[in-house]
């Protein structure tokens, strides 16, 4: 594409910036640094002994977010907050009293009454704008964070649940697990945090170096060997934009943390796992924030994050703002330092005419931010930009739900006004490779047919790292098929660490042992190693390597119901079950309107020979996830072992009703049928079982052998030889087959 000239009046904003239109020649990259893990964050310096060098910086750093990050309670905002008010959300009833000097929160719940009502005076604060909220002690170094929030403009409380009525029982209860502070908010507030939870007390000895995010935090450790009058990191020390990108997005990310061990230098995903839209409720399918995300994962699956982009390309990492403040956004100078010179790769455009006649320079609709950085409210009055900077596309509004700029001003206008006027004016750049792309996310999320054709179209030409590792994730129920296999072991040797990661997964789904599992095991980057460990675990030899780092996050996570069901895996498999129980229990407690931890002990209790009380908690998780179909189904055989085939019916029938396409609940349903002599019904779920899954033959050979006992030989001919179709080697389908001399 041609590079535009700088227009005359674009000229006069650079230059009001102080941008200029010479491009400089780049200088040569030094190789990055990549330091030890930060294993004492007593190395840490707090920010007050790097004033004295580094006066510029730190005017920039106070005031801002990072430095207001956390600090303790006392200021003129906390006299406002607790000047005797009082609040009912739902069932909650809050009063905020006691002034800056004494603060005071006491809630109730007027509903439960096994819920203890809470008073408090919290010792400190997160956050000054757009929100403040305050933490409450509830014994044994655990504080809990209130959702009720002070708005310092609006001057009131509020629920960043909105609307929400959270119950006392409820994971994500402000007295929850979703809200304990140490381990959910605590890190990314603090510069050297550690949480030091005691998994036999499930209490914590929580310690940081400062409060607020500082120098050290970014900066890392200092030297041991600096003098007085030395800077304390080394002056010599550079890291590549990457490198300072992965340090932000510790916080901005939502991601899984391995540990805390992470320094500026290393490799975010050596600490962490990512979060990607093959997650439910997250993005929507184009990879527009749904969830509060933080915004790295979506700058990865942008073409920006592709091409090299990072945060401190567009923001002053001291003052946590945008290059050139809000005017630099709003007259479009910021994003113009890289789309008028085409640096970077950046499409070149026109500004003064690329938002079309009906968004004139200087009028709304006609700022970049505008349309490519819709804001969504996050604990319901922080608005967040969209990182993926998302080209609004009406089309895809209509087709699957998601939304786009030009509806935010134009909704009356009707969607077929929107679609009309994009393609008139945009005409074929609006059919891009993305749009495919997103068509075939939605199909998987929905489960819908042909959608494994669509991923695998997708995937073939897909270039991001994260958007690969998003596809494959959504082939997983197609595993051993044959196009993801080839699709799966080619990101496994090319693929980026999230589609590695991704594959690592698929290839230890599919039962594979060998050299490329071995070689995902091993692979440089934890998040690799920890995704294919985990898929793989039950498999893995006792003495393999990746286990002890599968434990030692597990224990890092042991505070929390995923971790605790990890480290139940773990015991299992030493065969310390008792301990192993211990665990279960203690994930069922902490999430109790949860259905996944229920399942889980459900099938390990099945596992060891007590599948009466197995049972029992499947059918607890029926009742918290009703439209679930795989525990109906794992309820179904728990029932059948037990001898009782009419509940097992029953609960086949359950979730083929609540999923039509349930392949395995229609053959086991065939073979109930089949137990009970019923060998209409069965052949009809065997067929229903073998359209289901087209790659299996196990239904069409079950079917084989009912014809069978029918003495319909024709048909089970035809059955057997479809089962060999499906599987050329499959042994029993070959037997039967000669037996009828076929």
């Amino acid at each position: 594409m041609r590079r535009l000239l700088l227009s005359a009046p674009l000229a006069l904003i650079f230059a009001a910036c102080g941008e200029k239109e010479a491009t400089p020649v780049a200088a040569e990259e030094a190789p990055p640094v990549v330091p030890p893990p930060l294993t004492d964050p007593s190395t840490l310096a707090e920010s007050s002994r790097c004033i004295a060098c580094h006066q510029d910086a730190h005017e920039s750093w106070m005031g801002s977010h990072h430095q207001l990050a956390h600090r303790d309670v006392g200021n003129e905002v906390d006299e406002e907050a607790f000047a005797g008010h009082e609040v009912t959300v739902g069932d909650a009833h809050w009063t905020f009293s006691g002034g800056a000097e004494k603060p005071t929160i006491h809630w109730d719940d007027k509903q439960d009454t096994d819920a203890e009502p809470v008073d408090a005076n919290p010792p400190m604060a997160i956050g000054y704008t757009p929100l403040v909220q305050y933490l409450v002690a509830k014994g044994n170094g655990r504080y809990q964070i209130p959702d009720m929030s002070w708005d310092p403009a609006a001057k009131e409380w509020f629920s960043i649940y909105d609307d929400q009525n959270r119950r006392p029982n409820e994971w994500g209860h402000w007295l929850g697990r979703g809200m304990n502070w140490n381990s959910q908010c605590a890190y990314c507030h603090f510069t050297g945090l550690r949480k030091n939870h005691d998994p036999e007390t499930d209490g914590y000895k929580t310690n940081w170096i400062e409060q607020g995010v500082g120098c050290a935090q970014c900066h890392g450790p200092s030297r041991p060997e600096a003098k007085d009058g030395e800077c304390l990191v080394d002056p010599k020390q550079k890291f590549t934009t990457e490198q300072w990108t992965h340090s932000c997005a510790t916080c901005h990310a939502r991601r899984e943390e391995f540990d805390e061990e992470f320094t500026t230098g290393r490799s975010f995903h050596d600490h962490y796992g990512t979060a990607l839209p093959s997650q439910p409720g997250l993005w929507f399918a184009d990879g527009q924030q749904l969830d509060e995300i933080y915004k790295f994962n979506s700058l990865m699956m942008s073409r920006m994050g592709h091409k090299g982009i990072g945060c401190n390309d567009c923001h002053e990492p001291h003052a946590a703002t945008p290059i050139g403040g809000d005017p630099a956004v709003r007259t479009n100078a910021l994003c113009m330092t890289c789309h008028v010179t085409g640096k970077d790769e950046a499409t070149v455009i026109d500004p003064l005419t690329h938002a079309g006649a009906g968004h004139p320079y200087g009028k709304e609709g006609s700022a970049c931010v505008d349309c490519h950085m819709p804001k969504r409210n996050y604990m319901s009055r922080d608005p967040r930009s969209d990182h993926r900077f998302p080209i609004p596309d009406p089309l895809l509004t209509k087709e699957l739900g998601v939304p786009n700029a030009c509806n935010d001003c134009h909704a009356d206008k009707g969607l077929d006004w929107q679609i009309e006027w994009t393609h008139k004016y945009y005409g074929e750049d609006m059919n891009q490779v993305s749009r495919k792309r997103s068509r075939a996310v939605h199909a998987g999320q929905q489960g819908e047919t042909g959608a494994l054709d669509q991923l695998v179209e997708a995937a073939e030409v897909e270039e991001i790292d994260a958007w690969r590792a998003t596809l494959l994730r959504l082939m997983e129920p197609w595993a051993t098929d044959s196009r993801v296999v080839r699709l799966t072991n080619r990101f496994a040797h090319e693929g980026g660490p999230l589609a590695r990661a991704a594959a690592g997964l698929l290839v230890a789904r599919r039962g594979e042992t060998g050299g490329l599992l071995e070689k995902l095991l091993s692979d440089p980057i934890k998040a690799v190693r920890v995704e294919t460990g985990w898929a793989a675990f039950e498999r893995l030899p006792s003495g393999h390597a990746v286990i002890a780092e599968l434990e030692k996050i597990a224990r890092h996570q042991s505070d929390q119901p995923g971790g605790a069901m990890r480290m139940a895996r773990i015991l299992i498999s030493r065969d310390q079950l008792e301990e192993a129980e211990k665990w279960f229990r203690k994930a069922c407690d902490w999430d109790r309107t949860s259905p996944a931890p229920r399942r889980d002990f459900a099938v390990f209790l099945g596992g060891i020979g007590r599948t009466a009380e197995s049972v029992e908690w499947l059918e607890k998780a029926i009742a918290l996830a009703p439209e679930n179909p795989e525990i109906p189904y794992l309820a179904a055989l728990a029932y059948a072992e037990i001898g009782e085939s009419l509940k097992a019916e029953a609960k086949l029938g359950d979730a083929v009703r609540i999923d039509p396409g349930f392949a395995r609940a229609w053959y086991n349903l065939g073979l109930l049928y089949a137990g009970q002599n019923r060998v209409n019904d069965a052949i009809r779920a065997l067929r229903r079982a073998g359209d289901a899954d087209t790659s299996s033959p196990d239904a069409p050979y079950a079917r084989a052998t009912i014809h069978l006992r029918m003495g319909q030989v024709d048909q089970a001919r035809e059955a057997a030889a479809e089962a060999l179709r499906r599987d050329p080697n499959h042994g029993p389908s070959m037997q039967l087959l000669r037996e009828l001399g076929g």
